[in-house]
């Protein structure tokens, strides 16, 4: 064989190698690579009942959707922005959030943290809370970063971690309490499996306060742990605070505590915190180096947030400090109401035999509902009981297995999520189709 054969060979078995492996790469391109192909797949808890709740119209306690009337003064603010003399207010506005709203948010949160927030360094105004997780969580992780997740938890931490190529790590909070009453607070934190789940490549903790679905207000000391986690390893956290307002007890924000507003990235939102789902404003805070990458990214995505609701979250701000801590305060009405619905619906719970955690903060419970299992042995899982809910007694729930991650979906099998934050009249009628459940029990 010549010279020239032997290279046209060694050419051509080098093409045959490289061929496939390009077409390999360009695979895993797409796959791993592309956010779509990481999140892999629905999340949203409501996925697999569309279809009943389609057929058999049930009363909709799944969704933590308010059925009643917003509050008119940040109505008729919203109406007085749109119709007003300044052309800004329905124009783009600043990218960072509408001045006097940031100023407003800055003035509310400075005493309650210890920090004297500049609005214009610390303060970011978004597309709702889920824009500030998504972009806290995408500008600070780097592929293959971990990421804390203390569950049962929000079902959209998971696909954002996942979208921006880091790995969520989860913990289950768990109740050994055996008794006919269960508390959000009851459901504790096991601090040695926490702390084990720490690597090198663990970036930081997402913490839900109050935790949703269970209402869990958590405590001093269980933030001085967790406090204590993130300081000797070096650890950011996000604070998903978004129904802080809409607690019985003292609530805590963690980037008060010593040392942690250096690390902490606090979210709020309006939609919890003004019980206006449509209007779409959140918002976070925290030191300036945490916060410029999110500016970045929230200016280069949505560019700016909308105008009109900024206007009127930024009045209804101005009402409350000079409010704050009144019977005139729309928080403390509002916490009053909530309660009032709350108590509404655990009792009907507990009145037909099953066992609802006694929440201390935020627009849903859980509901265990194993003790309807021995008369009804065809179901075995959450989704089971929840499609036979809607179709025999008329209300829609949502399976708790949508707040536990896949290892830990045995936990959540055994409940399902219910809203209370609903009209008088939705819960009434609720709870009188819920007394069909005593004949199963």
């Amino acid at each position: 064989m010549d010279c020239k054969t032997i290279i046209f060979v060694i050419l051509l078995s080098v093409t045959a190698v490289i061929i496939p492996f390009q077409w390999i790469l360009e695979i895993w391109s797409d796959e791993c690579v592309n956010p779509t192909y990481r999140i892999g797949k629905n999340y949203n808890p409501s996925s697999g009942l569309k279809a009943f709740k389609d057929k058999y119209n049930p009363i909709d306690l799944g969704l933590d959707n308010f059925d009643d009337e917003a509050p008119r003064h940040i109505i008729e603010a919203l109406v007085n922005a749109t119709i007003s003399n300044d052309p800004a207010y329905n124009q783009y506005m600043d990218e960072n959030g509408l001045p006097k709203l940031r100023q407003a948010i800055a003035e509310l949160y400075s005493p309650l943290i210890d920090q004297q927030l500049n609005p214009d360094e610390n303060v970011l105004v978004t597309v709702g809370a889920t824009e500030a997780l998504y972009s806290a969580i995408t500008t600070h992780t780097v592929v293959g970063e971990e990421w804390l997740i203390i569950e049962p938890a929000y079902h959209i931490y998971l696909p954002i971690v996942k979208q921006a190529g880091g790995v969520a790590k989860f913990i289950s909070l768990k109740s050994n309490n055996q008794d006919d009453i269960i508390k959000g607070e009851d459901w504790k934190l096991d601090k040695n499996e926490f702390e084990g789940l720490i690597s090198r490549k663990t970036k930081g903790i997402i913490l839900n306060n109050p935790q949703n679905p269970i209402g869990k207000v958590w405590s001093l000391e269980e933030l001085q742990f967790i406090s204590s986690i993130a300081r000797q390893y070096n650890l950011l956290i996000i604070s998903d605070e978004a129904h802080e307002w809409i607690t019985f007890k003292p609530h805590i924000r963690i980037g008060a505590l010593p040392g942690l507003y250096e690390r902490t990235i606090t979210i709020g939102s309006a939609s919890k915190t003004f019980s206006l789902g449509g209007w779409r404003i959140g918002w976070a805070y925290g030191p300036k180096d945490l916060l410029d990458p999110i500016k970045l990214l929230h200016m280069n995505v949505v560019d700016s947030t909308p105008a009109p609701q900024q206007v009127a979250i930024a009045f209804a701000f101005e009402e409350e400090i000079r409010n704050f801590g009144s019977p005139n305060s729309y928080f403390t009405k509002h916490r009053e109401y909530v309660r009032n619905h709350r108590d509404m619906l655990v009792n009907a719970f507990i009145d037909v035999g099953l066992k609802p955690v006694i929440t201390s903060g935020g627009f849903c419970t859980l509901v265990n509902w194993t003790s309807i299992k021995s008369k009804l042995p065809q179901m075995s899982k959450s989704m089971d009981f929840l499609v036979w809910l809607i179709k025999d007694i008329g209300v829609l729930g949502f399976p708790g297995t949508s707040y536990f991650s896949e290892e830990h979906q045995h936990i959540g099998q055994d409940y399902a999520r219910f809203c209370y934050h609903k009209n008088i009249d939705t819960l009434k009628k609720a709870a009188q189709r819920l007394t069909k459940l005593k004949g199963f029990l």
